[in-house]
């Protein structure tokens, strides 16, 4: 019997194989083009997001960028990175033609920290919504969303495609010296809820997003801006506590997170610091969370990572780690040397086989990955600045919203009638000690100045005895007291003077906790008590409202503090 010939059947099943397999990603293609074109050099620049001083491109930054083949820049305004929106937007525009002119004209990543207040460089000109703990306390996750994606519409009109936001921290210790307001609150729950609503607000607008500071830098009592924070949550209280709000952040399609410079005993033995322990990045965040996108370093010139290791060490570590991007910011006191440093001791490590090409081609094709999924591979068509930058910053509907939240956002502990509303007269004596940060000092004082009728008493931050004698005096002859606190935890002066004009009358004493809802139980009883959460613009505008206007209070706490937990 003669068997049939199966060769044609196998070259239809053959093509048939070979139409239907997926075809290679065109982008996927282009970067593994542009990563075999790279020299060591090349790639290792593509991972540095450095600091540089001044409101225009200089030789420095340019020389980077020209030179060194820059992956990206973060502004500040203490170098004098950030003046008003037509500025900025001309400068990231010049950073991104000197890109455009190097090498392989790839596109810098520019970012900046814009949380809302406290933290946000860009102030004069923009948009200054409430910080996150105020946003959480609307209960409004819309209204989460909203401001995250108002303020990437900002950063987009101005050239900057990355934010150093949301802080997923949740902030369980009242002592936390860097956090605090930062967080959304002390509920996992509700963090990760306000997380994920922040990144999709990111996400609409297009701009890279970093939930952080991973693996959680909210039960802290050591600032890493100056030494080594460590978190001695075990494993499981990491996963209910610290986890969820970056696994929430993931899940909305976060496509970077940052670390934190804190040692997590439970996740790394050896207790390094989590941004050069390769078990926390490698073994936790990639491994156990599945996360797959870009990690950011925290400023690698942070004295928490400074002080063991130093700026250049520490990147190697970081990379070795897991992490693609290594930040190094304007930190004070570390010299701007250290930038090119840094870069020199990484390309030593991969010549001499310390960091594996492998290891620096993954981190390389990450970041050219995240660059092209924002438009941002080349720097050519990012180099104009958009049409009108004005038109889309500081916009009259992004202050109402910020007037909304702040609105929504104040918190009264305990009734606040008959005292409230004041009248608007000069009986009613309010008292700010500065908080000691002159940016935030000059938008307090210059928005409690346009309350109504009122004297006004401003005191250094942490009041002597004269200055409280000289306030009791004042006091003496007012109807109505208003404190507001700053930072009472950390000032025995701002204690002792609240303590002092309780003393006089208690049931005409209004005490505000103007910045962290923590100072409230280390404060004496008051007649009402308030927390705006912060001294943004638009909180104080509605702070006065709620004093001299009659006004519904609807904010609640999600610091954890309830009513009788806000009385000492």
């Amino acid at each position: 019997m003669v068997r049939p010939c199966r060769l044609p059947v196998l070259a239809v099943c053959l093509l048939v194989a070979l139409l239907l397999r997926p075809a290679a990603c065109p982008a996927a293609g282009k970067i593994a083009t542009l990563l075999a074109a790279m020299s060591v050099e090349e790639k290792v620049g593509q991972l540095f997001m450095v600091w540089f001083e001044g409101p225009t491109v200089a030789p420095d930054i340019a020389g980077l960028i020209r030179d060194r083949h820059l992956g990206g820049v973060i502004l500040y305004a203490a170098p004098g990175n950030i003046a008003s929106p037509d500025q900025v937007a001309g400068l990231t525009a010049g950073l991104q033609a000197q890109a455009a002119a190097a090498g392989h004209g790839l596109g810098l990543l520019i970012g900046v920290d814009q949380e809302g207040a406290p933290v946000a460089r860009l102030r004069r000109g923009f948009t200054l919504f409430p910080s996150q703990m105020a946003q959480a306390a609307t209960g409004r996750s819309d209204l989460v969303r909203q401001a995250a994606a108002a303020t990437a519409r900002e950063l987009r009109a101005v050239g900057i495609n990355v934010d150093f936001a949301p802080v997923a921290d949740v902030n369980i210790n009242p002592a936390n010296p860097v956090i605090g307001i930062r967080s959304f609150g002390a509920s996992p729950a509700d963090v990760a809820r306000y997380t994920a609503a922040a990144t999709a607000g990111y996400r609409s607008m297009g701009v890279v997003c970093t939930p952080k500071h991973f693996p959680g830098h909210g039960d802290t009592a050591v600032d890493t801006h100056l030494g080594l924070a460590r978190v001695d949550h075990d494993a499981a209280t990491l996963d209910r506590v610290d986890f969820p709000p970056f696994r929430a952040a993931f899940a909305a399609g976060a496509p970077a997170v940052m670390t934190a410079h804190v040692v997590a005993p439970a996740l790394d033995p050896q207790a390094l610091p989590s941004t050069v322990s390769r078990r926390v990045l490698e073994g936790v965040l990639r491994g156990r969370l599945g996360f797959d996108g870009v990690i950011f370093t925290d400023s690698l010139g942070m004295g928490a990572v400074v002080a063991p290791y130093g700026t250049p060490e520490a990147s190697v570590l970081a990379l070795l780690a897991g992490a693609d991007v290594l930040l190094i910011g304007a930190d004070a006191g570390r010299p701007a040397s250290e930038r090119l440093e840094a870069m020199d001791r990484v390309v030593a490590a991969v010549h001499s086989g310390r960091v594996p090409l492998a290891r620096l081609n993954t981190a390389v094709k990450r970041v050219l990955r995240l660059k092209e999924r924002h438009g941002l591979l080349d720097a050519a068509a990012l180099a104009a600045p958009l049409p009108a930058p004005q038109t889309q910053v500081g916009r009259p509907q992004d202050a109402a919203l910020a007037r909304r939240i702040a609105a929504r956002s104040l918190t009264a502990f305990g009734p606040t009638t008959p005292v409230l509303p004041l009248p608007a007269d000069d009986s009613v004596l309010v008292v700010r000690p500065r908080l000691g940060r002159d940016v935030i000092d000059a938008e307090a004082e210059t928005a409690v100045a346009l309350w109504p009728g009122l004297q006004v008493c401003f005191l250094p931050p942490d009041p002597d005895q004269h200055a409280i004698e000289a306030t009791l005096e004042k006091a003496s002859r007012a109807t109505t007291v208003v404190l507001l606190a700053t930072d009472a935890r950390r000032r025995d002066g701002q204690r002792r003077l609240a303590q002092a004009l309780a003393g006089l009358n208690p049931q005409r004493f209004v005490l505000v906790a103007a910045q962290s809802p923590y100072d409230l139980p280390l404060l004496p009883r008051a007649a009402v008590r308030i927390a705006t959460y912060g001294e943004a613009p638009a909180s104080l505008e509605a702070l006065g409202h709620s004093l001299f206007t009659r006004f519904r209070f609807t904010g609640r706490s999600p610091a954890g503090l309830q009513a009788q937990e806000a009385r000492p």
